[in-house]
């Protein structure tokens, strides 16, 4: 029988599955709305997104959840085309 995963903090969850992308659901925000994590439970990990997730791709078990990597984003930001401001 398969147990519930553990909450864990941000930092936990980083030194666990380093440089790893990570499925967490039941996350808890630093503050609401904040992107910053304070908690989470791993349901899945792995080297890509799509391996991290796998374990609960057929399942109807979770309704929200979330896939982040873990290192450091290596690949350039995305700039917008577009900026609107004040001067016309």
């Amino acid at each position: 029988m398969r147990s519930e995963p553990e909450p864990l903090t941000w930092a936990e969850i980083c030194a666990r599955y380093p440089d790893q992308f990570v499925c967490l659901v039941d996350v808890v925000p630093i503050e609401p709305r904040s992107p910053e994590i304070h908690t989470a439970q791993i349901v899945g990990y792995g080297p890509t997104r799509r391996a991290a997730f796998d374990p609960i791709r057929n399942t109807r078990k979770y309704s929200r959840w979330s896939v982040v990597f873990t290192g450091e984003c290596t690949k350039p930001l995305r700039r917008p085309t577009l900026i609107l401001d004040d001067e016309a």
